[in-house]
């Protein structure tokens, strides 16, 4: 069937695809824009994105980066969007109402379940990490609290953990490790709040949460920012970051996986493959421009991934200790600066209400896709659907819960009890995911096969399953051209590169040394 054909039927087909008067939908663009915005800024964006990029070539990483969310991550991001607004309902319906307007298998619905299953074992242990997070944030308030006791109103000037030394700093980390009741009970108190906001629903839960919490977000992130380069080494941290080093760049490129991983970094940045996108997609009112709302995210997501950096490393360097990647670094080094400065304990709390924020408007995205699932379709009347979100979200975040407690059990250094967990391996030797507790399988499994498929089935779906007249009208592209360019990455390029993306996680990235 040639495209004008089906161009012609995706045409007549419209009016039985889109919104309906039972789906929720965010205030506006604005609000909109915070909740895909605290969806992408999670923990990975605060201290693993800076990292890489430091340790990658710095500013010619960044280079190579942008050019990544914007050729590869943005069209897949609108895609997502505009999926999710033209078929409306849950991720799942909406998928199978495209299809079949455009003649095409209800199998496709496999995308939007693959989705699903990636942001809800996502969450499972996302939600261990982040209580982690707010089990170190409870501890500032005890040592400021201590400080204040002991030297009156002048203790809050202190450094953290005054008196310590720094392998009793460190071995902090490993003492929480040691206790399953502190982890679990952290992981509850965290999965707890997240399910009550998404039991409220998309404006009285998400919108809300995401309208107080991204604001005090951004604003100690500036703040910490700011006292970061004003007393520790500025310069040392401004050339880690955006130095070019091209002859750094071009030793890590010989073998492929810088490219990889600025690419993979974009993609998972920006909450795609995981249906999150396409969930809030259905949400979005049709008074919201697509493509604007889509790159006010990607600038914004890649901003705060580059400032986080300016808030950390600072202090970092300033101290003469080493940068870390990832948890490394907020368990590690960042811990020791805070020993050695002066507000140190003020400064750590600071940080770590910023991390549980960042972690916990990631966490009710992920939750958003599973609960928008189990509401059901828009076909249901509302009161329906709300009773639905209610049990649903609960019922899932029980199931999150149970899960996460054997995330935390997988954790326990097997040197300090035999929990069964953290000698277990569920998939055995397979590659990818075999040899691994059940907390870092889940992690490979889904970052390493879910997402970047669940990213190549968008990218297919949306360059030549959607016709050309639904795509065009949806995303409301100003000019023919600029949807040309879109239309030319999600079909040629986007594939290309996420499947690229998918073999080198599964089939190259295992066997390095």
């Amino acid at each position: 069937m040639n495209d004008k054909k089906r161009a012609a039927r995706g045409e007549r087909t419209i009016m039985a695809v889109g919104k309906s008067a039972q789906d929720e939908t965010w205030s506006g663009k604005a609000a909109f824009v915070l909740a895909a915005i605290g969806s992408a800024v999670g923990i990975g964006n605060l201290v693993r994105f800076p990292y890489v990029a430091g340790d990658s070539g710095g500013g010619a990483f960044v280079l190579i980066y942008l050019l990544a969310v914007f050729a590869i991550g943005l069209p897949v991001l609108m895609a997502e969007l505009f999926i999710g607004r033209r078929g409306g309902g849950t991720p799942i319906a909406a998928i199978q109402r495209l299809a079949k307007a455009d003649g095409a298998s209800g199998s496709w619905t496999l995308m939007g379940w693959i989705g699903m299953f990636a942001s809800f074992g996502i969450v499972t242990f996302y939600s261990v990490i982040a209580g982690w997070l707010l089990y170190y944030a409870y501890v500032m308030v005890g040592d400021i609290a201590g400080n204040i006791g002991a030297n009156g109103i002048a203790g809050i000037a202190s450094p953290a953990f005054a008196g310590e030394d720094a392998d009793g700093i460190t071995g902090r980390f490993g003492a929480l490790l040691s206790s399953p009741g502190k982890m679990i009970l952290f992981h509850g108190i965290f999965i707890t709040i997240s399910t009550f906001i998404v039991t409220r629903g998309v404006k009285g839960g998400i919108e809300k949460a995401a309208t107080w919490l991204m604001p005090i977000f951004f604003f100690l992130l500036v703040a910490l920012s700011v006292i970061s380069l004003i007393i520790g080494d500025a310069g040392a941290a401004l050339g880690f970051l955006f130095a070019p080093d091209f002859g750094k760049l071009a030793a890590d490129i010989k073998d492929g996986s810088v490219l990889i991983n600025a690419v993979g970094q974009a993609f998972f940045s920006l909450s795609l493959g995981s249906a999150l996108m396409l969930t809030y997609g259905i949400y979005l009112g049709r008074d919201t421009s697509i493509p604007n709302a889509a790159t006010t995210v990607a600038f914004a997501d890649t901003g705060v991934a580059l400032i986080a950096g300016l808030a950390v490393f600072p202090v970092v360097f300033a101290f003469g200790l080493e940068p870390a990647g990832g948890l490394g670094l907020i368990f590690g080094p960042l811990l020791l600066a805070f020993n050695q400065m002066p507000f140190g304990a003020l400064f750590g709390l600071a940080f770590f209400i910023m991390a549980v924020f960042a972690a916990l408007t990631s966490a009710i995205s992920l939750f958003e896709v599973p609960a928008a699932w189990a509401k059901g379709d828009n076909t249901l009347d509302e009161a329906t659907r709300g009773r639905r979100r209610v049990i649903g979200s609960v019922i899932i975040g029980i199931l999150i819960f149970v899960i996460g407690v054997f995330h935390a059990l997988s954790q326990v250094p097997t040197d300090a009890a035999d929990t069964f967990f953290n000698s277990w391996e569920p998939f055995g030797s397979l590659p990818v995911i075999g040899e691994r507790t059940l907390l870092d399988a889940i992690d490979g499994l889904t970052g390493n096969v879910l997402l970047p498929l669940g990213g190549f089935l968008v990218a297919v779906f949306a360059g030549y399953v959607v016709t050309q007249s639904a795509s065009r009208e949806e995303l409301g592209f100003k000019s023919v051209s600029n949807y040309q360019r879109w239309r030319f990455l999600i079909r040629y390029v986007c594939p290309v590169v996420v499947g690229a993306i998918l073999v080198y996680g599964i089939g190259i990235a295992p066997f390095l040394g």
